[in-house]
């Protein structure tokens, strides 16, 4: 995807959420959970019909009627809404990662920080336990940790937070001590 369509899908994703200035508060995260779960329903239903919906040679109206019969009556509110709003503009196509976004503005608002442990083997629960805490210390704010097995990893782990990457693995080991040698 493109940088001019992750930022298309950026400035919708804000919009349908509506987080913006906004505190935190039980109503407010109540709402924003509902908007979610009404995206990530839509999104369930419509993945199926992802090349009607995404294809530049269908024809809008058609594309509105198979949207409205994959959803059915059940779907309304301001996701089903949100959904035609994109069908109509033809940018369905963007689906995926508006919801990215829309998980990412979420986690900004709740005050959660995604992170990715990497490691070649499945690491224990309480190692993932105390990295979550040492995590939640560093940044003081909480955690939404993923684990994923990666073979390029030797031995070790890589935690990925935002931008900021700590690397303890071996190759990384390897690295530090080579380049200190080297000086």
């Amino acid at each position: 995807m493109d940088s001019s369509a992750r930022i298309l899908a950026k400035r919708y994703a804000r919009a349908y959420m509506d987080l913006d200035d906004k505190v935190f508060g039980a109503t407010l995260d109540a709402a924003a959970n509902a908007r979610l779960d009404g995206l990530r329903g839509i999104f369930a239903a419509a993945k199926p019909h992802l090349k009607v919906l995404t294809h530049p040679a269908v024809n809008g109206g058609v594309k509105l009627e198979v949207l409205g019969r994959v959803l059915g009556a059940g779907f309304t509110g301001p996701a089903a809404d949100f959904s035609a709003l994109l069908v109509r503009q033809n940018r369905f196509a963007l689906f995926g990662e508006i919801m990215r976004e829309c998980l990412r503005l979420y986690d900004d608002f709740c005050g959660v920080v995604s992170a990715e442990v990497h490691s070649r083997y499945a690491l224990s629960a309480g190692e993932i336990g105390r990295i979550d805490k040492l995590l939640c210390e560093v940044t003081g704010r909480k955690i939404r940790l993923e684990q994923i097995i990666s073979e390029r990893v030797i031995g070790g782990f890589e935690i990925k937070v935002g931008d900021a990457l700590i690397d303890a693995t071996v190759r990384g080991s390897l690295a530090a001590l080579k380049a200190g040698i080297l000086r």
